[in-house]
């Protein structure tokens, strides 16, 4: 082959003006302007519809050229499918060298990584679509739009396996891997992909091999149908019979097995890989055994069937619909089975939800929203067009986020400038570009706005016709504009600009910086924590921060660095790294650990400035709880000494609890111990025992803390199945604290316990 006659060619510079083109309009797009999954997914795309035609414009002039004698026309073309293999493979090096050379602009944090994709994505997608192309241009008189055909099934197989099946991601010979729509920002080089690329070149070499049957047996200008004879009968000719038998073998196996290799994940897969299912009135629940008690299902299936109650009461539906729910052991079963991890699921036009163990109590209610208003959305998807209308009515009905309602952190969101424009948020594009919290909180807000005003059979109108004029006699701008305004008279006495930098000023994965390599990375040095190997996990968030000054990163090393002892390295980041930043509230969870660090060195006073600021930003309750119990020891001296430790350790909750009993021993009317002890009893499970406890502790010097630990005690009570004294627990809770979210915190539970003593549980 001649590279520069090849080159010269129409069909190669207009291919090469195409790469070039794309490339350089990946450089601008963050998330597509650095070597990496995403430019890797969207080259391997475009290259093989490029890669298809070219081989086909190279290949189809010898298939039937009547000058090339028949018993060379086979060797001929194959040398020109050489030929268009090798281009393919040399244009591919102009998008890698023009993304490549952005990293001078745009950092790149893990080039091998990249490559990795590069190798993986687009190589063996051009050498199939090649492949492709040879068997096309031999088989069909009209090669391109047969071509345009092929692609199209396999495109379309994808997206039949996205709608009728659990799982989110899926393997194409085309593109090689698309990990779904989600949250998630990890997508590792893994061995399913690497075998699954392997499996696209034996393809590839069958339709060569296919290819060159029907170039040494047919006539170039006999008819598809007769080719397509030929072409059986030369497979199964003596000759080629033991190969074809085991091709046909190896493929069949590969197919059956599909699942168990990672390739696909159909719902019986999954059923069977968990291992139990419970059907209770409306909800059939697959979960794995190994990961709940007997006692821990059961609640698990009161538990849907409550929160069922609680949504089809919210739509007036005259009765439940029936539900399937995944309830996977944890984020890492979930991710391998479905492709999800971080992110719970629904999927409205099968009513699946599909939801990981350790969130299941935050996001159940929230995804059977989605299966729910399944049928006043569009036909087929069983959603609205509008993904702020479909996150939105889910945050409006279940309403539990944080420890402020919807109205009053969008309020907030507004008076301190974090705001985005809610009609972007009610597209596609504009919902996903924002970050997460910053559009669910918002199209939350505004759908409640919808739904308090007008009632929620018109916002299900809404819901499948997006028509705002019809359904309400208002423009969306109108809608914006009377919402916007009902913001500005919700009061704020509780909220300052610390707990809106806390959430909501944090960069979306188009604005962070090597989103995938770093989530990788971040991976990696939460299993070694988790490890305890604090050195190893403390160097990892160290090398995640300095590449992408991530708070998630900065958090993990300085919480390694607590776990270590260095206390220096937590007292010299408040002043280096959060005063010096334009939004330091942003690290307010931090201050507890800094506070430790504070408090470890001898600097109590510090440490309680620290301690009193995170109680008073009430960002979540688990911090101010865990603040204000720091509170309660350091303003008794006597307390704080051998308190501390407590904070400090990462022991188990059976050493801690007796560690706790051995404290008591000097002292049995502590109240904090008491306090702590029983909040260990209900992590251990031993709900009677946590309920004697901290039904004797007492907080009447701090309302929050004190309606903390009634709340727990309810918790402890209901799980114990005493739900009138659960019910008193609660309801005595808003005593102490008496908000318009802890009134809604509380309804709920109220709401349960008398639902599970009506329904015998």
């Amino acid at each position: 082959m001649n590279p520069l006659k090849i080159f010269s060619s129409r069909p190669a510079r207009r291919a090469a003006l195409l790469y070039g083109g794309a490339a350089l309009a990946c450089a601008q797009i963050p998330l597509l302007n650095t070597l990496g999954y995403e430019f890797s997914a969207l080259l391997a795309l475009l290259g093989s519809g490029i890669a298809g035609m070219l081989a086909i414009a190279m290949v189809f002039p010898v298939v039937h050229n009547i000058s090339v004698p028949d018993e060379q026309r086979a060797a001929q073309t194959l040398r020109a499918f050489a030929d268009a293999v090798l281009l393919n493979l040399l244009l591919l090096l102009i998008p890698l060298s023009l993304i490549s050379a952005n990293a001078l602009l745009v950092r790149n944090c893990s080039m091998t990584e990249g490559f990795g994709f590069f190798l993986l994505l687009p190589v063996p997608g051009v050498i199939f679509a090649s492949a492709l192309g040879l068997f096309c241009a031999a088989h069909y008189a009209h090669p391109r739009t047969a071509f345009t055909l092929l692609c199209l099934a396999l495109l379309a197989y994808s997206a039949a396996l996205g709608y009728f099946t659990p799982a989110i991601f899926s393997y194409n010979f085309l593109y090689g891997y698309f990990p779904g729509f989600t949250y998630d920002e990890m997508i590792p080089l893994s061995g399913t992909l690497v075998l699954f690329r392997l499996l696209t070149l034996l393809v590839s070499a069958c339709l060569v091999w296919m290819g060159s049957i029907l170039l040494e047996e047919c006539d170039p200008a006999a008819g598809v149908v007769r080719k397509g004879f030929t072409l059986v009968a030369g497979l199964v000719s003596p000759r080629r019979l033991p190969r074809t038998a085991v091709i046909v073998l190896a493929l069949a196996v590969l197919y059956a097995y599909r699942c168990e290799l990672g390739f696909e994940s159909s719902a019986a897969f999954i059923q069977r890989s968990l291992g139990a299912r419970l059907v209770t009135e409306n909800c059939t629940i697959y979960y794995d055994s190994t990961s709940f008690s007997r006692e821990e299902i059961r609640r698990v299936g009161a538990e849907h069937e409550f929160r069922l109650h609680q949504v089809t009461a919210a739509f007036a539906l005259p009765h439940a619909p029936h539900m399937e729910s995944y309830v996977y052991p944890s984020a890492e079963a979930k991710l391998r089975l479905i492709g999800a991890g971080n992110t719970d699921i629904a999927k409205p036009w099968s009513d699946q939800i599909h939801v990981a163990k350790e969130s299941m109590d935050a996001s159940l209610k929230h995804e059977m929203v989605h299966v729910a208003a399944g049928p006043f959305g569009l036909p087929v998807i069983c959603a609205s067009a509008s993904t702020g209308l479909v996150e939105g009515l889910a945050m409006a009905v279940d309403g539990e986020w944080g420890n402020r309602t919807l109205h009053e952190y969008a309020a907030a969101m507004q008076e301190f400038g974090a705001a985005r424009d809610i009609r972007s948020l009610m597209t596609p594009w504009g919902f996903g570009a924002q970050q997460s919290s910053v559009s669910y909180v918002l199209a939350g807000s505004f759908c409640r706005f919808l739904i308090e005003r007008f009632g929620m059979r018109k916002m299900l109108r809404l819901y499948g016709s997006l028509n705002y004029r019809s359904v309400y006699g208002r423009t969306l701008d109108e809608l914006v504009t009377e919402w916007q305004g009902f913001l500005e008279r919700v009061p704020l006495d509780s909220i300052d600009g610390d707990g809106i930098d806390a959430f909501f000023r944090r960069p979306t994965i188009f604005m962070k910086v090597c989103p995938r390599v770093l989530a990788r990375r971040m991976g990696e040095a939460r299993r070694e924590f988790d490890r305890t190997n604090y050195a190893v996990a403390e160097s990892l968030y160290t090398l995640c921060f300095h590449a992408g000054r991530t708070t998630e990163a900065f958090s993990g090393r300085l919480a390694c660095a607590l776990r270590r002892g260095e206390y220096a390295v937590l007292t010299e980041a408040l002043d280096s790294v959060i005063v010096a930043d334009d939004h330091p509230a942003r690290y307010l969870p931090l201050f507890l650990g800094i506070g430790d660090a504070y408090w470890a060195t001898g600097d109590t006073g510090k440490a309680e400035v620290l301690f009193d600021r995170l109680y008073h930003a009430d960002l979540t309750e688990g911090l101010t709880e865990a603040a204000a119990v720091r509170l309660v020891a350091l303003a008794h001296p006597e307390d704080a000494g051998r308190m501390l430790p407590l904070f400090l350790s990462d022991a188990g909750d059976s050493v801690r609890g007796a560690w706790i009993d051995s404290l008591l021993l000097s002292d049995p009317g502590d109240q904090l111990l008491q306090y702590l002890k029983g909040k260990v009893l209900l992590r251990l499970g031993n709900a009677d025992a946590a309920a004697s406890v901290l039904g004797n502790v007492t907080f009447a010097e701090d309302d929050e803390l004190e309606a903390i630990r009634l709340r727990m005690l309810g918790k402890a009570l209901f799980r114990a199945g005493r739900y009138e004294e659960s019910r008193a627990a609660f309801w005595t809770s808003l005593n102490a604290v008496d908000t318009d979210v802890s009134e809604e915190h509380i309804d709920t539970w109220l709401d349960r316990c008398e639902w599970m003593n009506t329904h015998g549980f």
